[in-house]
C-alpha cells in the first residue's frame, strides 16, 4: 500500500530564502556564489510528492521483522534469522512465530518500554497481557505475538505493522511514541533556515513542533487505512515520563536572537542567587522571564518554576512545568539526552485516534489515577520512560481490559485484572534493579538515584552483590573490558543474561557515581570494598602512572553536577560531536577531572581555542579545585597553556580542572546565521553558542619521562592481568 507523505509548509517562509540566494547570486565571487548555491540544491529537479509503500502481509509475505518464512509451504513459521544475531537482543527471545491456531490474536508492537527492557525477557509486557487475557478468555483461546523491539522508530514500526498481518492478528497494540523524534529533512532546510535566522531556536523549535504533529497525525490515518478494512481492532498506548526522579543535565539557552543569550545567562545567575536565599517568588518571576525570553527551549528555568510549585503545593502546576522541562530540549536534532515522549505527540495521538475511534490506553492519566495526582517517579520507572513490574502490569492491565471489551464485549476492570497479575521472581527484580542503578548513572543521575536501585537490587537478589564488585572493578580500569579478570569472572556468574546489558555500547567509563553508589550499598550490608576500590583508582588513574588525556570521554564523561552546565560534547557517547577531533564547550566554564596525591604538583598542559570575534583583553583561565592557577590571551588560533599546580592545591584522589572561557563579543545575528548557512550545506550545526574549543587537556606528574611510564605502565598491566 503507498501512502504519500507530503507535509503542509509555509510558502511565504520561501520569500527570504529565495532572496538571499538571489543576493548570493550577485555576490562578486562568483564561486562562493555558486558554491552556496549548488549546496542549497537551487538548480536541482524538484523530487515528487515523498512516499511510503507498506508491505501488505499476507500468505506469501517472507518477513516480520527479525523472522524469515521457514519455506514456502502454507502454514509454514517464521524463524529467527541467524544471519542477523547482531539484532537478536533488540527482539523478543523467540526461535518462531508461528501459525495463528487459536481463536483470538493480539500482535504488540512498540519501543523498548514495550520490549519491558532490563525485566525482559525474563518478564515483559506481551508476556503479561498473554496471561491476563488468558485467565478471561481462556489458555487455549488467544495469544500474544512480542513484536517489540528495542530502538524501533516510526518508519519500521509501520512496516512491521503492515507485516504483522501475515499472522492474522485481531488486535493490534501500539505501545509507542518514545523514539519519535523530529529530524530536519532536506525539503525543510530552505524553511528551517529562514526561521533560525529570524526567531533562533525558538522558530526552529516552533517549526519542528507542527511538522512533528503531522507526522503522528498521518501515522494514525496510515495505520487505520491498514487495519479498518481488515476488521482489526487498534489500540495505542500512549506512553507516560518519569517527571520526578529524572532530568537532564543542565545546558544553558540555545541560540537566540537580539540580545536574549546575554540576557539569559544574567537571569540565571539572578535566579540562583535568589533560590539559594530561599526566596521562591523573586525566582519563580525570574524564571518566567527566563521563558519568555527562550521560548521553552531550556528546561533550567522551567524546573525552577516546578520547585517553586511545588513550595506552594500546587501539584497539577508542577507536573505541568515539568513536563514542559521534559520536552524543552526534544526539539534540538543534535543532541539528545534520552528518548521520551512529549506533551505534541501526546496531544496528537489522543485526538488524532479518537477521529478514527481507536481505542487509547492514556498512561499518563492511568499513573495519575493510581498515584492519586502526584508526580511518576521510581514506582512506576527504573529510569526515564523504562516502567517497572507494577507500572508494566498497571499499563496491560488496561490494555487487556479494553482488549477483552473489543473482543467479546465484556467488562472486565483493571483493578480485578491487576491484582491477579504475577509480578516477577525477585532475583528477576533484583536484576532490573541492578541495571536500573546502572543505566542512571550512565545518564547522569543523582547519586541518591543510583544508590536507591543499588540497594534495591541487593534486597532482591543479594547474589548481585558479586556482580556489583566484578562490574566497577572492570570499569574503573583503563584496559579493554575482556582484558580484565574481573569482567572474565562475570561471564561465569550471568545467570539471568545482565552482561548482555552491561556491555552494550562498548564505552568503557570512570563511573565515580555508581562507584560509590554500590561501595556504600555494599558497606550497608557488611561487605566493604572502599579500600580495594580507592587502591584501584590511584593506581589506574593516578598522575604517577603516566599522562592522562582529561577530554577523552573515560574522564570527560564525568560531570560535576547535574546542576552546573560545565559538559563539553565529548561528555556523552552517542552525540553529534561527540566523536569530533576536539570537545566543544557551550558555557563559559568546562570542567575535567583528574586522580591526584596530596601535596604532589601536578603538570597540566592545554590546547584550545576560541571562536572569534573576542572582546579585547579576553583571556583563558585554568582553576584547579577552586584556586587560579594560570591564564593566557585568548585567541581564534590553536594555542597551548602549560602550568605547574602547585601541591598545596592538589587533593588526595579526584581533582577538579575548570577552563573558564571569555564571554566573547559575538553577536547573535552572525551566530544563527552561521547555524543557518551550515544547514543549507546540510551540515548539521550546534545549536548553541561555543565559548571554547578544547583538543587536547593532559595530567601528568612534571618529572614524569618516557622511560618512566614504561616501568609503570607494565606494572598496571600486571595489576589487570
Amino acid at each position: 500500500m503507498v501512502f504519500n507523505e507530503s507535509i503542509d509548509l509555509d510558502p511565504g517562509l520561501l520569500k527570504d530564502f529565495a532572496m538571499r540566494a538571489a543576493r548570493s547570486a550577485a555576490s562578486p565571487d562568483i564561486t562562493e556564489s555558486i558554491r552556496r548555491l549548488h549546496l542549497a540544491r537551487v538548480f536541482q529537479e524538484r523530487a515528487g510528492t515523498p512516499q511510503t509503500v507498506i508491505e501488505i502481509g499476507d500468505a506469501l509475505t517472507s518477513e516480520i521483522g527479525l523472522w524469515h518464512r521457514a519455506s514456502e509451504e502454507s502454514g509454514a513459521p517464521f524463524v529467527r534469522q541467524a544471519k542477523r544475531r547482531h539484532e537478536w537482543f533488540s527482539w523478543a527471545d523467540q526461535d518462531k512465530l508461528e501459525p495463528k491456531l487459536t481463536k483470538w490474536r493480539v500482535a504488540l508492537v512498540g519501543e523498548s518500554v514495550a520490549r519491558g527492557y532490563i525485566y525482559d525477557p525474563h518478564f515483559n509486557p506481551a508476556s503479561v497481557l498473554q496471561q491476563m487475557l488468558r485467565l478471561h478468555l481462556g489458555t487455549n483461546e488467544v495469544d500474544v505475538v512480542d513484536l517489540a523491539k528495542s530502538n524501533l522508530m516510526m518508519p519500521e514500526l509501520k512496516t512491521l505493522v503492515g507485516q504483522c498481518l501475515a499472522l492474522n492478528p485481531d488486535v493490534v497494540v501500539i505501545f509507542a511514541g518514545n523514539n519519535w523524534r523530529a529530524q530536519i529533512a532536506d525539503t525543510d532546510i530552505p524553511y528551517v533556515e529562514a526561521l533560525l535566522r529570524e526567531y533562533g531556536v525558538p522558530g526552529l523549535k516552533s517549526f519542528i513542533d507542527a511538522r512533528h504533529t503531522q507526522d503522528v497525525v498521518r501515522l494514525v490515518s496510515q495505520m487505520n487505512s491498514l487495519l479498518q478494512p481488515r476488521n482489526i481492532k487498534l489500540i495505542w498506548v500512549i506512553p507516560d515520563f518519569n517527571l520526578a526522579d529524572w532530568s537532564d543535565p543542565v545546558s544553558p539557552a540555545p541560540l537566540l536572537p537580539g540580545d536574549g543569550n546575554k540576557q539569559w545567562r544574567r537571569l540565571n545567575e539572578t535566579a540562583a542567587r535568589v533560590l539559594s536565599d530561599g526566596d521562591f517568588a523573586a525566582a519563580e518571576n525570574v524564571a518566567e522571564e527566563m521563558v519568555e525570553i527562550d521560548g521553552a527551549t531550556n528546561a533550567m528555568p522551567l524546573r525552577i518554576l516546578a520547585q517553586c510549585s511545588r513550595a506552594e503545593g500546587d501539584a497539577s502546576v508542577t507536573r505541568r512545568y515539568l513536563e514542559m522541562a521534559r520536552d524543552a530540549d526534544a526539539w534540538n536534532p543534535a543532541f539528545s539526552y534520552s528518548p521520551r515522549i512529549t506533551s505534541v505527540t501526546q496531544k496528537v495521538l489522543r485526538e488524532a485516534a479518537s477521529l478514527h475511534h481507536d481505542s487509547v490506553i492514556d498512561l499518563p492519566e492511568i499513573l495519575g489515577k493510581h498515584l492519586k495526582s502526584s508526580v511518576p517517579d521510581r514506582r512506576m520507572f527504573l529510569d526515564y520512560a523504562h516502567l517497572t513490574a507494577e507500572g508494566i502490569n498497571l499499563a496491560m492491565a488496561a490494555v487487556a481490559s479494553k482488549t477483552i471489551d473489543l473482543l467479546v464485549g465484556k467488562t472486565i476492570s483493571q483493578e480485578a485484572l491487576q491484582e491477579k497479575a504475577d509480578l516477577p521472581p525477585p532475583t528477576i527484580e533484583g536484576k532490573a534493579s541492578l541495571l536500573a542503578a546502572v543505566h542512571n548513572a550512565h545518564f547522569n543521575q543523582s547519586y541518591e538515584i543510583v544508590r536507591y536501585w543499588c540497594g534495591r537490587a541487593l534486597e532482591f537478589w543479594p547474589e548481585s552483590a558479586e556482580i556489583m564488585k566484578r562490574f566497577i572493578d572492570s570499569q574503573t580500569r583503563r584496559a579493554p573490558a575482556l582484558a580484565c579478570r574481573s569482567t572474565i569472572e562475570l561471564f561465569g556468574l550471568d545467570r539471568l543474561g545482565v552482561l548482555g546489558y552491561l556491555t552494550r555500547g562498548g564505552k568503557k567509563r570512570l563511573d565515580p557515581v555508581l562507584g560509590d553508589a554500590i561501595l556504600h550499598s555494599l558497606r550497608e550490608r557488611g561487605i566493604e570494598i572502599g579500600p580495594q576500590l580507592t587502591k584501584l583508582r590511584s593506581k589506574e588513574h593516578s598522575i604517577k602512572t603516566g599522562p592522562k588525556e582529561l577530554s577523552d570521554f573515560y574522564y570527560n564523561s564525568v560531570l560535576s553536577g547535574r546542576s552546573q552546565d560545565s559538559w563539553t560534547t565529548r561528555s556523552f557517547p552517542n552525540n553529534y560531536g561527540s566523536h569530533a577531533m576536539y570537545a566543544s564547550a557551550f558555557s563559559r566554564t568546562s570542567n575535567f577531572v583528574f586522580f591526584g596525591e596530596k601535596g604532589q604538583p601536578v603538570h597540566l598542559k592545554l590546547t584550545c581555542r576560541v571562536p572569534a570575534p573576542l572582546a579585547p583583553d579576553s583571556v583563558i583561565a585554568i582553576d584547579v579545585n577552586g584556586h587560579s592557577v594560570a591564564q593566557m590571551p585568548a585567541t581564534g588560533a590553536w594555542q597551548n597553556l602549560e602550568a605547574i599546580v602547585p601541591g598545596q592545591f592538589i587533593l588526595e584522589g579526584m581533582n577538579e580542572v575548570a577552563i573558564v572561557w571569555p564571554e566573547g563579543d559575538r553577536e547573535s545575528k552572525v551566530l544563527l546565521d552561521k547555524a543557518a548557512d551550515a544547514l543549507v550545506a546540510r551540515r548539521l550545526p550546534y545549536f548553541h553558542e561555543v565559548f571554547g574549543e578544547v583538543h587536547s587537556l593532559t595530567a601528568r606528574d612534571p618529572s614524569w619521562t618516557p622511560s618512566a611510564a614504561h616501568a609503570v605502565t607494565h606494572q598496571a598491566e600486571m595489576v589487570s592481568s
